[in-house]
């Protein structure tokens, strides 16, 4: 059954009523072409419960936009949807072309700070937010009571006598949903061991960030990254929000998170109030076995106000650090990896009050 406009539907109720579902819900392909985005390929989805996202296969199937009936969840920062064209490797550049947006992907070999590693000098976060799309895909179609909507394309971290490794990303939606599911599967088409480091950038803005927001989290441990993390009471306050500041430095906190008996755990981000007395939050799903680590990246700044939420293989530091720690995670030759994450809207109170008991099912730190 789909549940829609406040009622459950058969596929045969609905289509009384339409000619076609993209009256309510579908994925409608486009090409930008204004400014640093001319020529991105995107897709705009519509799952007709007032949940809008699109998907750039110009930009490693990425997800810059995403609202609920009109409201961001997602930041995206000053420099817009920037084509591949524009990338810069070197240091801290890959800020350049860093639109944020609800998901950028960071990746595959390495992620984290610019260092040199085994003579090679990597830039910030890789480069696979960078890499356009290949056998882009779109299916759309019922599947019983179901009209189901996914996306699929394929990225590559290749270059000659080097790696050879491909990121191919599946994005799952339905008519009447408020979730977003994604199934990634990286493969080491090469035959020696490469670096794995995986890091999923979710980025959340106003209006569900402000200073009534709140994580909740089953959080184990957590671990300032650096002196400006643990300033101001930095981890006791982690999990809550101030109001804009001028001059703020970011703050960054590497947590341990409980998961349940299959690895599966749950972060919650919510605001009781976005300025029109209506609740508003986001749950963020994944597998602890899979991306066993989370960074939380705090930026208060005014102008520049936002909340990184980043399961990943890894926290984003040096490589070679990693390397030089014996912590470096790696993908065999000729094998694959999955990753599957789930980002829910969570549109009311009860929504979010559920979420919420789920995060505390799993148990970890109480805050």
């Amino acid at each position: 059954m789909t549940r829609l406009f406040g009622k459950a539907w058969t596929r045969g109720e609905l289509q009384s009523y339409l000619s076609d579902p993209m009256q309510v819900a579908g994925a409608v392909p486009a090409v930008l072409s204004d400014g640093k985005s001319d020529g991105v390929r995107s897709i705009a989805v519509r799952t007709g419960s007032g949940l809008a996202f699109s998907v750039l296969p110009g930009r490693c199937m990425d997800i810059p936009e995403c609202t609920y009936c009109g409201k961001p969840i997602g930041y995206q920062s000053a420099t817009g949807i920037t084509s591949p064209a524009y990338y810069e490797e070197p240091g801290q550049k890959w800020l350049r072309s860093f639109d944020a947006g609800l998901l950028t992907t960071c990746g595959i070999t390495y992620c984290g700070q610019p260092n040199t590693d085994q003579g090679v000098e990597l830039g910030l976060h890789g480069r696979i937010a960078n890499s356009a799309a290949e056998s882009v895909g779109i299916t759309q179609g019922w599947d019983g009571d179901d009209y189901l909507i996914s996306l699929r394309g394929t990225m590559r971290e290749a270059q000659t006598m080097g790696e050879n490794l491909t990121l191919t990303r599946v994005i799952e939606t339905r008519m009447g949903s408020l979730t977003i599911r994604l199934h990634d599967t990286i493969e080491n088409r090469g035959f020696e061991e490469q670096p794995l480091m995986m890091l999923y950038h979710f980025n959340l803005g106003f209006p569900l960030l402000n200073e009534r927001s709140r994580i909740h989290a089953p959080i184990v441990t957590t671990k300032p990254r650096d002196a400006d993390a643990e300033a101001d009471r930095g981890v006791e306050e982690c999990l809550r929000f101030n109001p804009p500041v001028t001059g703020y430095r970011e703050k960054v906190f590497f947590h341990k998170m409980a998961g349940g008996k299959d690895g599966k755990t749950c972060i919650v981000i919510a605001t009781g109030d976005v300025g029109d007395g209506t609740a508003l939050g986001v749950a963020l799903r994944y597998n602890t076995r899979e991306l066993p680590e989370l960074t939380e990246w705090k930026m208060m700044m005014r102008g520049w106000y936002a909340l990184g939420v980043e399961p990943g293989t890894v926290n984003p530091v040096a490589r070679s650090l990693l390397r030089k720690n014996g912590t470096l995670p790696t993908i065999a030759p000729q094998s694959s990896y999955s990753v599957d994450v789930e980002i829910q809207v969570l549109s009311n109170q009860n929504e979010i009050n559920g979420a919420i008991e789920e995060t505390e099912r799993l148990g970890g730190a109480k805050r």
